[in-house]
């Protein structure tokens, strides 16, 4: 790929840049207040959730603020998947903010992979746990999502709306007051866990890195198919500032499981180590993350391999660099030494000569011939003297 000019890269990591590469049919899913942006003359097909009494009765805090589009589709994705959606019936898909307010995130993904058109893009934008109130949980583990997916779950369960609840009652008030006593956790009754349900809470959390092991998951299974073309972080130039994205592809040749969770690792270094803004230690910490969060799940140790491999060559680099860089660091210092020890003996070669008997006499003559000169006329002044010489 190249060094990406500064530039270049605020275009390429912000969402309207991103929005420009979405043409043809585009669905977005749960688009809010404000759409993702998509290409001039995108079609776009717009699916949310209603929720009953509407949105300023469940979500006090948003009365007055802007509505967004109305849905075309009204779905229920954990329920309902993307019921009546055809197959490969869109060349773009948005799920912007979504994926961790689902009870079964898998499915989910699943439902994105069906409906996108080889060589479609799937834009998947996550909020980074770390930037969020979301900072003081704990992340979600793959196997976690692993077992709702297996077991088919459509609804998200009261030990998740609790831990959320704690979460967010515990830090500094983020909500009007009346919001906020719903998040309670001594109030949580079968009742406000239905409210919460209905407000869609961010059920899962994750970083960059535990999210890709999801990802790594999902396609070793052979869940879906997908090529990673591009990656955002939240200090990326261009980038919000809580969250971090992945730009999928559809790809149109057909590989195993096991080759496209390999590309998929291949790919993410390789997006890690071309961005000049890149934290390259990243990749040990998917590694980390991987090695952590992957345990048991057999079809993930191919990719992770490959990333162990990634990871050893770059610090065998970094070790060569650093060594290369001791090295010249040593030559100057020899060179620097060399000349301090030229520059001394030249001192006290001037000392010595300064201090000699023909020194001192050359001065003395020297002194007598420059009082001479001055003393004696010029032989342009004096015809006779000229004569004489």
């Amino acid at each position: 790929m190249g060094v990406v000019p500064e530039q270049t890269l605020v275009e390429r990591h912000s969402r309207e840049g991103i929005g420009r590469t979405l043409r043809g049919d585009v669905l977005e899913i749960g688009p809010g207040h404000a759409p993702f942006p998509t290409a001039t003359g995108a079609r776009v097909t717009f699916a949310d959730r209603s929720v009953e009494g509407g949105r300023d009765a469940t979500w006090p805090e948003l009365v007055g603020q802007p509505r967004g589009p109305d849905a075309d589709l009204d779905l229920n994705l954990d329920l309902q998947g993307l019921h009546g959606v055809s197959d490969q019936a869109f060349d773009a898909v948005i799920a912007c903010h979504l994926i961790e307010h689902l009870a079964n995130p898998i499915e989910a993904l699943r439902e994105f992979d069906r409906v996108l058109r080889p060589g479609g893009r799937l834009v998947l934008v996550v909020p980074d746990r770390t930037r969020t109130f979301d900072s003081v949980r704990e992340p979600t583990p793959l196997a976690h999502v692993l077992d709702d997916f297996d077991r088919h779950v459509t609804d998200v369960d009261a030990e998740h709306i609790r831990e959320f609840c704690q979460a967010i009652f515990g830090q500094p008030p983020i909500h009007p007051e009346e919001v906020r006593d719903w998040y309670d956790p001594s109030q949580l009754d079968d009742a406000r866990l239905e409210l919460h349900r209905k407000r869609s809470i961010h059920v899962h959390c994750w970083t960059p890195e535990e999210f890709a092991v999801v990802m790594v998951a999902v396609l070793a299974r052979g869940l879906v198919s997908w090529d990673l073309v591009d990656l955002y972080f939240f200090d990326d130039p261009g980038a919000v500032d809580n969250e971090f994205g992945l730009i999928l592809e559809r790809p149109k040749n057909v590989v195993t499981p096991t080759e496209r969770s390999v590309a998929f690792v291949r790919q993410w270094a390789a997006l890690v180590l071309d961005g000049p803004a890149h934290d390259h230690r990243r990749l040990v910490t998917l590694l980390l993350a991987t090695r952590a969060d992957a345990q048991g799940v057999e079809e993930v140790a191919p990719a992770a391999a490959v990333l162990t491999e990634i990871v050893g060559d770059l610090l065998v680099r970094s070790r060569e660099s650093s060594a290369s860089s001791d090295e010249r660091l040593k030559a100057a210092e020899a060179s620097r030494t060399q000349l301090a020890y030229q520059l001394q003996s030249s001192e006290q070669r001037l000392s010595e000569i300064v201090g000699s008997r023909s020194y001192r006499a050359s001065r003395l003559l020297g002194r007598s011939l420059r009082a001479f000169r001055r003393s004696t006329p010029s032989r342009g002044s004096d015809p006779s003297l000229r004569r004489r010489l």
